[in-house]
């Protein structure tokens, strides 16, 4: 009987203690890090990933003092955060080319790799298909496909990867025709192993429209080469019944390798392609009007006057919603070909600098660095054509790559 009333009282005591732990009036003393947000910044000494809970809260963020997260661990050179995507909150990293990777924040301010896949050959992250993504699938490609010489084509692969065990369910191939064609360099010599980079990919009502351009050494280094604008159209997803697309009005179409984005569906559905001139490195607008297959011969958005993507490593095109794009630093109406926005501007002379910026709730959120070398996050609301400054980001940075949402 007495050793069953020890047994009650020792119950009764650990049943308190949970209660006390649990007790709104004990604080928790764990030291927790936000995880609502995450800016991806590089400097001398590394790549970081800096978080908070909120982009227009008054603070710094800085790397300093291990308030940042050290990822330079996982790439070989910062310059990688171009290969590299976050999705649902995880970060997916190319790497070495060889070893591609999912990691996750952790809760001691860390990051860790919770799966990785190993291709069967090299494999650089390229284009994300966010229209075909899901919950737990991630559609990507990767930088390079495979030239085939009996067929004379880009066999460009599409990996349609599930994220929950980093396994593919499944792989489909787009063959994208090389033209019978001899370039020359400026100095009428034969470019050196001409190749093709796929730069766009959008699925839209059973089609595939893949943007591309041609590249090739000319002695210095790879430099791209026929100045038009190329794009194969196929059904999706069986791959067949395709055709070539060329318009000598636009450039090359926009882009090279990175995951960034080079064309935009609007509230049409029309499809707009960012085009750039490679000579005089100006830009413009073709576009694909919905249920159509060919470029719109009565449309094209000249950029030659505007200097777009002055300050960010890559091209990218933004869709803002109510017929507005964001093509950095510049908010576009496409449709009436108009310019509607600068926000170098709207930010007093403050430059944007990232590479890839975050959408929310119809609203942008872009780096931008001023003219005191102060880097800031801005929030631009294209309702209201206004901006607002949130939060400062260390000075001693030298690019911001992501603004993520991650919850």
């Amino acid at each position: 009987m007495k050793q069953n009333r020890i047994l009650a009282y020792c119950a009764m005591a650990v049943s308190l203690l949970a209660s006390c732990k649990d007790s709104p009036d004990i604080p928790d003393t764990t030291e927790k890090i936000s995880t609502e947000y995450s800016i991806w910044v590089t400097s001398a000494t590394g790549s970081y990933i800096l978080t908070t809970d909120d982009l227009m809260k008054n603070t710094l963020l800085t790397p300093a003092g291990n308030k940042g997260i050290d990822i330079s661990g996982y790439l070989p050179g910062d310059w990688y955060g171009v290969y590299a995507y976050n999705y649902q909150g995880k970060f997916y990293l190319s790497n070495d080319g060889t070893r591609f990777s999912q990691l996750e924040i952790q809760d001691n301010a860390t990051m860790k790799e919770t799966n990785n896949y190993a291709f069967p050959s090299a494999f650089y992250l390229g284009k994300v298909l966010n229209e075909l993504n899901s919950k737990d699938e991630l559609v990507i490609t990767k930088t390079a496909g495979t030239y085939n010489a009996a067929k004379n084509v880009l066999e460009q692969p599409i990996y349609f990867m599930n994220v929950n065990n980093l396994t593919l369910n499944k792989t489909l191939t787009v063959d994208i025709p090389f033209l019978d064609y001899k370039p020359l360099t400026p100095d009428n010599k034969p470019y050196i192993a001409p190749y093709m980079v796929p730069t766009s990919f959008t699925v839209r009502s059973g089609k595939m429209f893949v943007g591309h351009k041609y590249r090739g050494s000319d002695g210095t280094g790879n430099k791209d080469i026929l100045d038009s604008t190329f794009v194969y159209v196929c059904d999706y997803p069986s791959m067949a019944n395709g055709k070539l697309l060329k318009d000598a009005r636009g450039g090359i179409v926009a882009g090279h390798w990175e995951v960034n984005n080079t064309t935009f569906l609007d509230d049409n559905n029309d499809l707009y392609i960012l085009t750039k001139k490679i000579g005089p490195s100006t830009y413009g607008l073709v576009r694909i009007k919905a249920g159509e297959t060919e470029i719109d011969k009565d449309y094209f958005f000249d950029l030659k006057d505007y200097n777009v993507f002055k300050n960010t490593s890559a091209s990218t095109i933004q869709k803002l919603g109510n017929g507005k794009a964001y093509i950095s630093p510049y908010v576009v109406d496409p449709a009436n070909k108009k310019i509607t926005a600068d926000l170098r501007i709207l930010t007093g002379g403050a430059e944007p600098k990232t590479t890839m910026n975050l959408i929310e709730n119809g609203k942008l959120y872009d780096a931008f660095k001023t003219d005191a070398s102060k880097w800031y996050i801005y929030e631009y609301d294209p309702a209201t054509n206004a901006v607002k400054r949130g939060a400062e980001i260390d000075g001693g940075i030298s690019h911001v790559y992501h603004i993520n949402k991650l919850k």
